[in-house]
């Protein structure tokens, strides 16, 4: 879809939902749960140790005595943790709400993580529900899977990421807002590649597509009803 505004504009001074972090961690709680505990006893002198001390518990697996607790401050979760260039998602009155609170190491803000296309070059997914298969950069690219959004190359970005990056929905994390307090973000989505970006992102959570404003048939040019929804295949990396 052609743009009518630049595709990403200068980030602001507050910090606002369509902002990119450069370097931020996003996380997945893996299948079994595994439990860090830390232990009643210590360790003696003579064993030297860097860091806190932690017991690392499977439910499945340990007789577990005394139970299990997850309210604040229980048991902590180990989790699968990766970092990326990521979008922010949180809207910006709950952002300023949590700043003027404080504490922002208890306020809880969300990322959705962005990758480069180049990571699914020559990945083939099935098309249309037939045994037809097309490459996986060219269906994000044409906005066919409500899972993926796509970006265009950031400026300054690297001869290999010309090609444009990606956002996963998939993958949507919750962070404490401290580890996103005061990171550099330098690009914010323009005016109608935010707009695109909602509509998508309802796709994501719906799988159906509302559209913010008048669009036109791509065919014939006549404007759409925007009564109308159009649902999405399911297309993913394997």
């Amino acid at each position: 879809m052609a743009l009518s505004s630049p595709f990403y504009i200068a980030a602001g001074p507050l910090l606002s939902p369509g902002d990119f972090f450069d370097y931020v961690p996003y996380v997945r709680v893996s299948d079994p749960l595994r439990v860090a505990r830390k232990p009643s006893y210590s360790l003696p002198k003579t064993y030297k140790i860097t860091g806190e001390l932690r017991e690392i518990l499977d439910p499945e697996k340990h007789a577990i005595h005394p139970p299990l607790n997850f309210e604040a401050p229980g048991e902590e979760i180990l989790v699968a943790g990766k970092k990326s260039r990521a979008i922010f998602l949180t809207w910006g009155s709950e952002v300023e709400d949590d700043e003027r609170r404080g504490n922002l190491h208890k306020k809880d803000w969300l990322i959705a993580p962005v990758f480069p296309l180049r990571e699914l070059e020559n990945v083939l997914v099935p098309s249309d529900g037939t045994e037809k298969k097309i490459l996986i950069t060219d269906a994000i690219r044409e906005r066919k899977s409500a899972r993926f959004f796509p970006l265009a190359a950031f400026p300054g970005a690297a001869a290999e990421d010309q090609v444009g990056y990606y956002v996963d929905f998939r993958k949507i994390s919750t962070l404490a807002a401290s580890h996103l307090h005061g990171v550099n973000r330098q690009w914010h989505l323009g005016t109608q590649a935010f707009d695109n970006f909602y509509h998508h992102l309802i796709w994501f959570f719906t799988r159906k597509r509302v559209f913010l404003g008048p669009i036109a048939c791509t065919k014939c040019g006549e404007q759409v009803d925007l009564g109308i929804t159009f649902e999405g295949q399911a297309l993913e990396p394997e």
